[in-house]
């Protein structure tokens, strides 16, 4: 029997909830950016993986910010060296970094990691849209990195240390905000 929409919005925490809510149209504007046909093609791959790398900014500013006292195992959650590899796999040399401040609290580091942490979510259909191309085998080290790991699970647990906090379930709402924001920013 399949769960019902009402009993999948139920398991979510009061964060998770807000963080989906808050950031629906930012997500919706990711999706439509992101055509899975295009993605499929032999130029349309390499220009995701670019329009990607704002993650590895986002990456290096949340660990100055301090995101292994919230997230202990971000060293296994960490994309940006997948990434990297499979744009010099495209021929293309990874750009510089954009350098990024994060505020240093629970909400603020929980929101932007939402973003990163759920778009491993989206990476599944990006493969089985890939999968069904008919174009060339292509290195998707980013697409797959922490498959079999649960860490949407284990994600999932440490957002709803806030759930009875709403100020910084506010914090991770702008925080998440902001991380798609620097998505959208990206060229592709």
């Amino acid at each position: 029997m399949m769960p019902s929409a009402a009993m999948k919005a139920s398991s979510r925490s009061a964060a998770h909830e807000q963080l989906r809510s808050r950031t629906h149209h930012l997500h919706q504007r990711i999706d439509r950016r992101f055509d899975l046909a295009a993605i499929s093609t032999e130029m349309g791959y390499p220009a995701f993986l670019l329009a990607s790398w704002p993650f590895a900014s986002i990456e290096v500013a949340l660990e100055r910010a301090g995101i292994h006292a919230i997230l202990p195992d971000w060293d296994k959650r960490r994309r940006r060296e997948a990434l990297a590899c499979d744009l010099r796999h495209c021929g293309i040399e990874p750009p510089c970094l954009n350098r990024l401040e994060i505020a240093q609290n629970r909400g603020a580091l929980l929101g932007w990691s939402y973003v990163l942490e759920g778009s491993r979510l989206g990476a599944s259909m990006i493969l089985q849209a890939l999968n069904k191309s008919t174009e060339p085998a292509r290195a998707a080290h980013f697409l797959h990195h922490g498959e079999g790991e649960h860490l949407w699970r284990s994600f999932k647990t440490a957002l709803s240390t806030i759930d009875r906090d709403p100020p910084a379930i506010s914090r991770a709402c702008e925080g998440a905000q902001l991380a798609f924001h620097c998505l959208l920013a990206a060229r592709t």
